[in-house]
């Protein structure tokens, strides 16, 4: 078995012509995932973040985090956050292509690897390790994520997936029972293109009911992704504006977001619902015939799943999240997370002792015992804000905050005091707020307010 051992990011990156020519070129079926003999079942906790479903992992031996991603058909490794070293087996260079406007993507393809999730255990696993430094989903999230993993995981389970509980249950199709759901919505998925999963839905207009065909994209955080189709009446309403839409394998995607009066699926029906509108430059090579947009994370949130790849069907049960309005980012501005930064803060330092006491020498007269507090700098390291992106006319445009400035203070607090979610929670909170920044750009320090503004 060849082994190819990677020693920081950078290490291959230089080295990736040497590997390919050194490299056995073979194939091999991949077993899939499975669980331990005497299991019929195993659950796994995640984090929800930007409302994406992000797991525990261990490859080869390496502990990682990965996006549960129903939208991709193979595992993809795209961060190894400088892990100190990873064992990728039997490797072959490819290239492929995804959402954005860019070239295609470089990218190493490894066979023979073992992959584990809870339990559940992959022996023949293979990924696909992209090399662009791009293509890093770390920084909008404020934390390490290191790949995403969709078909591979799904195809030999039936998954639930539990949002309001934050837990996947892996279960075994050959002793799994469906629980009788009056509440629940059972629907099939379509396969008809290969690894990705198909759901029907309506899309609601003035004048009625539209049908759909959407991705099933568990990948994306967004509500719903649509594209304009006139034949179909899929046209963008007037009342949306331009924004950056979100980041994909070959580049940044933008386009107009918008709300639609609503979205049904089955009975299930949502109202003011957030939509977005990629520019048509950005879905080259979709037919919007066949395929009428994306369901990401925000809809997908508000129900419990039961993900049934095996037999080709999906069960929709809402949640506690169901009812929330859907929102979107009034400030127009986006962060990431891009390093970290010197920060310094004023500390109080206690003396060894402290307090007013009044003591007798031998003499009996009284002396005072007096310790005071001092008061300092100090210095730590701590998570970097960046602005990513202003969008043009935004509230925060219009105050004058730029792309890459960095955050120093968000409405008073220092800016690490807070999580990246956290940031952006205060951009989608309410209108009205009143927010105000202190930014370090090129070494000077500004300050910024605005207010939170109703686009749509």
């Amino acid at each position: 078995m060849d082994i190819v051992s990677f020693r920081l990011y950078h290490f291959i990156k230089e080295r990736v012509f040497l590997l390919f020519l050194l490299c056995i070129f073979t194939i091999n079926a991949q077993e899939g995932f499975q669980l331990p003999d005497g299991y019929k079942e195993d659950k796994v906790k995640f984090e929800l973040a930007n409302n994406l479903i992000i797991v525990p992992v261990t490859l080869n031996g390496v502990e990682l985090s990965f996006i549960l991603d129903t939208g991709v058909g193979a595992t993809i490794l795209f961060s190894l956050d400088n892990r100190d070293s990873l064992e990728l087996h039997s490797a072959s260079r490819i290239y492929f292509r995804g959402l954005g406007n860019g070239e295609p993507v470089e990218a190493i393809k490894s066979e023979k690897n073992q992959l584990k999730i809870g339990n559940a255990v992959s022996e023949n696993h293979t990924i696909f390790l992209v090399f662009d430094e791009s293509i890093n989903f770390s920084p909008r999230m404020g934390f390490p994520i290191h790949g995403i993993i969709g078909y591979d995981f799904f195809k030999k389970f039936i998954v639930d997936v539990n949002y309001s509980s934050k837990y996947i249950k892996m279960n075994d199709p050959e002793f799994y029972e469906y629980k009788e759901c009056k509440k629940c919505f059972e629907t099939s998925l379509d396969f008809n293109e290969g690894k990705r999963p198909f759901v029907k839905a309506k899309y609601e207009i003035d004048d009625g009911l539209i049908d759909i065909r959407l991705l099933l994209d568990s990948g994306s955080g967004s509500a719903l992704w649509l594209f304009e189709n006139q034949q179909m009446s899929i046209n963008v309403p007037d009342n949306s504006f331009d924004d950056f839409l979100g980041k994909g394998f070959n580049g940044d995607i933008y386009g107009r977001r918008t709300k639609i009066n609503g979205l049904h699926i089955g009975e299930f029906v949502m109202k003011e619902v957030t939509a977005s509108f990629p520019d048509s430059i950005y879905i080259k090579g979709i037919s919007v015939n066949d395929r009428q947009g994306s369901l990401g994370g925000s809809v997908l949130r508000r129900f419990n799943l039961i993900v049934d790849y095996p037999n080709s069907k999906i069960s929709f049960k809402k949640n506690s999240f169901f009812h929330k309005p859907f929102s979107y980012n009034m400030s127009g501005l986006t962060v990431q997370h891009s390093g970290v930064r010197v920060a310094e803060d004023f500390v109080k330092k206690e003396a060894e002792t402290s307090g007013f006491n009044l003591i007798k020498n031998k003499g009996g007269e009284a002396t005072a015992n007096v310790s005071i507090n001092s008061y300092g700098y100090g210095y730590s390291l701590q998570p970097k804000y960046e602005i990513a992106e202003v969008r043009p006319g935004s509230p925060a445009d219009n105050a004058g905050v730029k792309k890459g400035d960095v955050l120093i203070e968000v409405n008073g607090r220092r800016a690490h005091g807070y999580s990246l979610s956290d940031i952006n929670d205060l951009f989608y909170s309410e209108v009205g707020k009143k927010i105000k920044i202190k930014v370090e750009r090129q070494g000077i320090t500004k300050r910024f307010v605005f207010y939170l503004e109703k686009v749509i």
